[in-house]
């Protein structure tokens, strides 16, 4: 059997040691005052999620998922699964232009 992976719009933040977290949203600052979230002095981010501790670098994305995890994704990686959307926009699964409300639920808007 084959399987496609259903369309998940997600939080996401670029790493920076150089930004402050105040700029961060929301979630990134919870998650640094609740010590989820540390720059290290050997230049690298600490992110204690539930399968354990990530490691990040600056330039990579933080990204919260659909059940508020957060974790971290290599920015060429990021690059290829993920494109910014506003909260209006529809994203194409096909490229006959088809939205993906209409492709999930069968037409029905």
């Amino acid at each position: 059997m084959k399987y496609q992976k259903k369309s998940v719009t997600v939080e996401a933040w670029k790493l920076n040691h150089k930004d402050s977290t105040d700029s961060a949203p929301r979630w990134v600052q919870k998650a640094w005052h609740e010590d989820n979230l540390y720059y290290a002095d050997n230049h690298t981010w600490h992110i204690l999620t539930l399968e354990g501790e990530m490691i990040a670098e600056d330039g990579d994305y933080l990204i919260q998922g659909v059940h508020g995890e957060i974790y971290s994704c290599k920015p060429d990686i990021f690059e290829e699964t993920y494109v910014k959307v506003n909260d209006t926009d529809r994203i194409s699964p096909d490229d006959n232009g088809n939205d993906i409300h209409e492709f999930l639920h069968g037409g029905d808007k």
